[in-house]
């Protein structure tokens, strides 16, 4: 019953177009809800859903981990089993909000200095001097690097959209040096060592991120190169909006996070409890009589 069920699930992750990872994740969650419950489905209420997520958050889950469960049974509900979905009963847990870890430039450095091959050097520079997520890193073809212009095209980013990002000088002799050590034609740019033909997946540059940090003494994630990309641009002053359009962001609400990262903008700012009192008590301009005098 479960597999037919869970057929049914990725048919509907199928129409409605949503990505290959998010069927998988939906169907993960939903198999292990099913093996809990241990029910008819017929029998399932909106109260298993909730009693399950109870219990995952009490076995110590973050609040993430169980959104993303709740996220998994409400589609399940909905669109598999049509049956309404109230948020009063299941209700979406309130996240822990933290800043982003951002690296140094000379942590930045050290990590490219510390990775042993050309290419995980560049693979490390060009996610970090162009901002990619993993997933765009290792879908990158040879024809989405734009020497001409100095650009990267990013296809089928996150919401499958497309984006455009600046392209480093620094990051493409290392990309040309690599390319020169391994020419065989691909489809995609990065591919493994052992399998030259073969794609690079995900799983093998977090590994090699995490090794490569072991060994500098730092501590580091993919995202972590991104975050880095980022804060750095609006440190030197780039526009939130030339940020946005880079990192591939459908909101600016997504963006102005690396404004809180930085503390480079609230350095030198002088608290108003230390202005003069007359300047704290300076009338403002009547804008009613600039407009006239306008």
């Amino acid at each position: 019953m479960n597999k037919e069920l869970l057929e049914r699930l990725k048919e509907e992750c199928f129409i409605r177009n949503l990505s290959a990872k998010t069927c998988k994740i939906y169907e993960y969650h939903i198999d292990k809800y099913l093996e809990w419950a241990d029910k008819p489905v017929e029998d399932l209420t909106l109260y298993d859903a909730r009693s399950y997520i109870l219990e995952l958050k009490a076995s110590g889950k973050s609040a993430w981990y169980c959104n993303n469960k709740n996220a998994a049974l409400t589609f399940f509900y909905k669109r598999v089993l049509h049956r309404p979905w109230n948020y009063d009963i299941v209700p979406r847990m309130k996240l822990e909000w933290t800043l982003p870890k951002v690296l140094t430039r000379s942590e930045i450095e050290k990590l490219v200095d510390t990775a042993k091959t050309t290419r995980n050097k560049a693979i490390i520079a060009l996610m970090y001097s162009s901002g990619l997520r993993v997933g765009e890193i290792v879908r990158l073809a040879p024809g989405d690097i734009h020497m001409s212009t100095m650009q990267v095209h990013v296809r089928n980013g996150k919401n499958r959209g497309d984006h455009w990002t600046v392209l480093s000088d620094r990051a493409l002799t290392l990309l040309k040096q690599y390319w020169h050590e391994c020419p065989e034609d691909r489809a995609t740019l990065f591919v493994s060592s052992r399998r030259p033909h073969r794609p690079l997946a995900t799983g093998g540059v977090e590994i090699m991120l995490k090794k490569v940090g072991q060994e500098a003494g730092i501590d580091v994630h993919p995202h972590t190169l991104r975050h880095s990309f980022a804060t750095h641009l609006i440190e030197n002053d780039v526009s939130r909006e030339c940020v946005q359009t880079m990192l591939g962001h459908r909101s600016p609400t997504s963006t102005a996070v690396y404004v809180h990262v930085t503390n480079k903008r609230i350095m030198g700012v002088t608290s108003p409890f230390d202005l003069p009192l007359e300047e704290s008590n300076k009338p403002k301009p009547d804008s009613s009589k600039e407009k006239d005098n306008g």
